[in-house]
C-alpha cells in the first residue's frame, strides 16, 4: 500500500505532537480534495487550510469520553468562507462546538470540536463532512477504539451529611473508594470546594482488585445556613462518581474566629485582599499576629483584619500557613485563634492588579446588586428584583414553583410517560459551555440528581447573545441537528433552561449597552418557547467578575460591562413581572409567548473585595484572558455554584432531585 506521511496538530490543545503519521490512501484521497479545492477554486478566490486533516482518538473505555480534537478551518482566501452544512457519523463521534451555516472572513478560522464516545468494544471509523460554498466537500476521516475493563470503583456512601454544629469549627467523615472488579484502575483527580476539604489522597494513586483508597471528608462550618457541594472523582479508565455533601452551620456559641481555613489564593507579585472574620464576641474586635508568626512578605494584617499589600517578587508559589489571633471588647476581654492558609498561584497573564473596581471616576468600590439594595448605581436601583429586594414576587414565586411541580417525564413526542425523561439546556457563549461542562460532569456524578433529568448543552464559545436573540441563526442548527440527538433528547422534551449569555466589546454607555442586551435575552426567552413547545422555566445568569480582563490588549467584557450585564437581566425579568405581554408565560393571561423567568446564580462580586456572602474571585480563577474561568479550579468552583443552586432553588428541586 502507498502511505503518506504529514505533520499533524492537536489544535484542540494548540500544540503540536511533533511527530509524522502514516496516512492510509482513504486519508490521503481526503487530503487530496482539500487542496484540489484550494487550486480549484483559487479564482473564486475560495481557498482555506484545515488543521488536523484527520484524528486518531486515543483508546477510550466504554461509558467515558475521549478528549476534545478542534479542528480549524481557516479562510484563505479574499472572500467569505461559508459552510452550509455539515455531517457527522457514526454516532460515536460527538460535536462538542460549532455550527453551521457559519462564516469566516477572509483571515479568520471557524472552529468544530469533536469527541469520541465509545459504546463498544470495536474500532470505529468516521467522518466530518463539511459542505463549504463554492467547493467540493471536505471530508475528514476520525478513528477510535473502544475498550472495556474489569475495573469496578465502589463508594462507602453516595451521601455524607454534616450534622448541625456552629461557625468556626469543622468535623470530618470517611469515605472510601474499593476496586471490586478484576483490573486496577487510578484516581485521576478529586474536585471538591469549600467549606469542604479532603485528605488521604495524593494524585494519581492506583487502586488494585479488591484494593481501597480511605479518604477523609472535613466540613469547615464558616458561613450560617446550609452548603451543598459534590465530590467528583475522575478516573482514567472509568466514568467519574461523586459523594454528595451536605453541611450545616448554625451560629456561633462561644468566640470564635470563623474564615474558612484556606483564604483566597493570591498570585505571586502581585496586590492581595482578605478579610478575617468572627463571632460571638462583643465588638470591635483586635486583630493580630501571635509571637513567630508571619505572613508572606508584602503583606500586613491590620487591627481590623484585614490582609493586605503586593507580595514581594521573592514570594515563590506555594502554600503559606500561619496563625492569627483576635481579641474583643469585653472585660475581661475573649481571645481565639486560628491557623489559617494563603495559596500563592503563578502569573496567570491577566491583569492580577485589579482585584477590585471602583465606580467610574470615584473611590467607591463597584457593589454587588444582591448588596446594593435600594441603593443604585448610575441611576438604576439594586437588588435582583423589583424594589432592590432579592426576593421573587410572591406572584411570580407562586407561579414558579406551580410550574416546576408541574414537570414531569417525557417521551420523543412530549406526552406524559413515567418512564420518560426532561432536559436542562444552556444557552451562551464560552463562560456558558465551560462551565456548563464541568456542571454536566459534576451534576451526572451526583447521586441526588434525578435519574429522569438529562444535562444537555446549548452554549458554545464565540456564540454572544446576538446569535442565540435570532431565531434563524445557524448556531441554533448545531442544537437539534447534535446536541439533542447525542444525549438521546428531542425539542419536545426540554423544560428548563440555564441562560448566560452576554456581547463581547460593549461601548462603554450605560445604559444603552444593557438596554440592547436586555433585548437579545428577552427575544432568548421568546426563542426558547418556540424552539421547545415544552421548555418552561428560564433561570438567568449575568457575568461573573472581569476585572482582570481591564487593561489587557483585546478585553472582551471589562469592568464595569461584566457588573453591568447584572441590569441587563434584572430588567428582563422584571418586564415579564411587570405583565410585558411579549413575555407572558401564563395561558390564563393569553397568548404565551416565553417561559417562566427568574435569576439563575448571581455569580457577580468585586474581585477579593468580595460580597457580604463572601463570594469572592481570584485571578487564580481566571486564564490568561481574566475572562473564562480556569481550569481545573475556576471551572470546578463555578459548576459548584451552579449545582448548588439547582440544588437548593425551590423552583428547581422538584425536577432537579431524585426525590
Amino acid at each position: 500500500m502507498i502511505r503518506f506521511v504529514l505533520p499533524r496538530i492537536f489544535t484542540g490543545q494548540g500544540v503540536s505532537d511533533g511527530k509524522a503519521h502514516p496516512l492510509t490512501y482513504r486519508d490521503f484521497l481526503a487530503f487530496a480534495s482539500a487542496i484540489l479545492c484550494l487550486a480549484s477554486f483559487g479564482v473564486a478566490q475560495v481557498s482555506y487550510t484545515v488543521r488536523p486533516v484527520r484524528e486518531q482518538f486515543p483508546k477510550t473505555t466504554i461509558g467515558t469520553v475521549s478528549h476534545t480534537t478542534t479542528f480549524i478551518l481557516t479562510n484563505t482566501g479574499t472572500t467569505n468562507l461559508t459552510v452550509e452544512s455539515m455531517t457527522l457519523a457514526p454516532s460515536e463521534f460527538q460535536l462538542v462546538t460549532g455550527w453551521s451555516p457559519n462564516t469566516a472572513s477572509p483571515g479568520k478560522s471557524l472552529a468544530l470540536g469533536v469527541n469520541f464516545v465509545p459504546d463498544a468494544a470495536k474500532t470505529f471509523n468516521g467522518q466530518l463532512t463539511l459542505y463549504i460554498t463554492g467547493a467540493s466537500s471536505l471530508v475528514l476521516p476520525l478513528r477510535g477504539t473502544g475498550l472495556t475493563t474489569t475495573a469496578v470503583a465502589s463508594l462507602s456512601t453516595p451521601l455524607l451529611t454534616f450534622s448541625a454544629q456552629s461557625l468556626g469549627t469543622s468535623s470530618s467523615q470517611s469515605v472510601t473508594i474499593t476496586n471490586v472488579g478484576t483490573s486496577p484502575f487510578t484516581l485521576e483527580s478529586i474536585n471538591i470546594d469549600p467549606p469542604f476539604t479532603v485528605q488521604g489522597f495524593t494524585a494519581p494513586a492506583t487502586v488494585l482488585p479488591a484494593g481501597s483508597l480511605p479518604l477523609t471528608v472535613t466540613y469547615s462550618a464558616s458561613t450560617v445556613g446550609t452548603s451543598n457541594n459534590a465530590m467528583v472523582l475522575s478516573y482514567d479508565v472509568l466514568p467519574p462518581n461523586a459523594v454528595a455533601l451536605t453541611g450545616i452551620a448554625t451560629p456561633a456559641s462561644s468566640f470564635v474566629i470563623t474564615n474558612f481555613p484556606t483564604l483566597p489564593a493570591a498570585t505571586v507579585s502581585s496586590p492581595y485582599l482578605a478579610s478575617l472574620t468572627a463571632s460571638a464576641g462583643t465588638l470591635p474586635y483586635s486583630w493580630s499576629l501571635p509571637p513567630g508568626s508571619s505572613l508572606p512578605t508584602g503583606l500586613s494584617l491590620s487591627s481590623t483584619g484585614t490582609i493586605s499589600g503586593n507580595l514581594d517578587p521573592g514570594v515563590s508559589i506555594g502554600t503559606y500557613t500561619f496563625q492569627v489571633a483576635v481579641t474583643d471588647s469585653s472585660a475581661p476581654p475573649l481571645v481565639a485563634t486560628a491557623s489559617v492558609t494563603i495559596p500563592v498561584g503563578p502569573v496567570t497573564g491577566a491583569n492580577c492588579s485589579n482585584i477590585s473596581w471602583n465606580v467610574a471616576g470615584t473611590s467607591t468600590p463597584m457593589v454587588a446588586l444582591t448588596d446594593l439594595g435600594f441603593g443604585n448605581y448610575l441611576g438604576s436601583e439594586g437588588g435582583l428584583y423589583p424594589d432592590g429586594s432579592n426576593t421573587r414576587p410572591l406572584e411570580s414565586d407562586a407561579a414558579g414553583l406551580a410550574i416546576a411541580n408541574s414537570i414531569q417525564p417525557l417521551d420523543a413526542n412530549g406526552n406524559l410517560d413515567p418512564n420518560g425523561k426532561y432536559g436542562l439546556i444552556s444557552i451562551g457563549e464560552s463562560n456558558t459551555s465551560n462551565t456548563y461542562a464541568q456542571f454536566t460532569i459534576n451534576a451526572n456524578a451526583d447521586p441526588s440528581k434525578n435519574s429522569h433529568l438529562v444535562i444537555v448543552k446549548g452554549a458554545q464559545p464565540t456564540a454572544p447573545a446576538a446569535k442565540f436573540a435570532d431565531p434563524n441563526d445557524g448556531v441554533w442548527n448545531a442544537i437539534f441537528q447534535f446536541f439533542l440527538p447525542q444525549v438521546g433528547l428531542t425539542p419536545n422534551q426540554v423544560v428548563a433552561a440555564w441562560v448566560q449569555a452576554v456581547n463581547a466589546f460593549p461601548t462603554g454607555k450605560f445604559p444603552t449597552d444593557m438596554m440592547q442586551e436586555q433585548s437579545q435575552l428577552e427575544s432568548i426567552a421568546q426563542n426558547l418557547h418556540t424552539k421547545f413547545p415544552n421548555l418552561k422555566l428560564a433561570y438567568f445568569t449575568s457575568k461573573f467578575y472581569d476585572g482582570y480582563d481591564n487593561g489587557l490588549p483585546h478585553p472582551r467584557y471589562p469592568e464595569p460591562y461584566a457588573y453591568e450585564t447584572g441590569f441587563a437581566v434584572k430588567w428582563s425579568i422584571q418586564d415579564q413581572i411587570d405583565g410585558d405581554p411579549a413575555l407572558n408565560y401564563d395561558p390564563d393571561e393569553g397568548t404565551v409567548k416565553a417561559p417562566w423567568m427568574t435569576w439563575g446564580p448571581y455569580e457577580w462580586s468585586n474581585g477579593l473585595l468580595g460580597r457580604n456572602d463572601g463570594l469572592i474571585w481570584t485571578c487564580q480563577d481566571m486564564t490568561s484572558d481574566g475572562v473564562h474561568p480556569s481550569r481545573p479550579g475556576g471551572w470546578e468552583k463555578d459548576a459548584n455554584i451552579i449545582l448548588n443552586f439547582f440544588k437548593t432553588e425551590t423552583t428547581a428541586t422538584p425536577w432537579f432531585l431524585q426525590h
